[in-house]
């Protein structure tokens, strides 16, 4: 979703579309967490919120996830130090595990309205670990890759993601 003042990140300059992409996936993990607090009162629009929003993580969340580990994480590590390779490295932890938390939220999900705690807890926790991810991408990993990466490695990164998306955008 395109907010009003706000440029349109292409694939064309895929480090900007990577943090484009962080915040239409912040977009969906704040839905999942408000939809779980919400089905209580409302668990008809809750379920179609939380069903919109996983079918988002699983398809374009997932190809964010692996734009970073199959095309801007090999590019990067060969020129990075021990510190930075080892950063690298936890953000892929951080990727796992961010996993395991979003499967535990989809069987949750299934469990509604008996799992609406569990539920709640999950989409919590898996919004935290999205928000200090993305944060430290933003903050760290993609300033390293502007200073790293050459125009020719950018762009190939830039067509593999394209590949990635020939059905869908993210």
């Amino acid at each position: 979703m395109l907010q009003i003042g706000e440029s349109a990140a292409s694939l064309s300059s895929p480090l900007d579309h990577l943090i484009a992409c962080h915040k239409r996936i912040e977009q969906r993990l704040a839905t999942l967490e408000r939809a779980g607090m919400e089905f209580p009162t409302r668990p008809e629009e809750a379920n179609e919120a939380i069903r919109s929003a996983i079918q988002f993580m699983e398809t374009n969340g997932a190809r964010h996830t692996e734009d970073e580990e199959e095309s801007l994480f090999p590019r990067l590590l060969p020129a990075l130090s021990v510190e930075e390779r080892s950063f690298v490295a936890a953000l892929e932890a951080q990727h796992q595990n961010a996993e395991r938390v979003f499967d535990e939220l989809k069987q949750a999900a299934t469990a509604l309205p008996g799992s609406a705690g569990d539920y709640v807890i999950l989409a919590t926790e898996l919004r935290t670990i999205y928000r200090e991810h993305i944060e430290a991408e933003e903050e760290l990993l993609i300033p390293l890759a502007r200073r790293v990466l050459s125009e020719e490695q950018t762009h190939a990164i830039g067509e593999e993601m394209s590949a990635r998306r020939a059905e869908r955008s993210c």
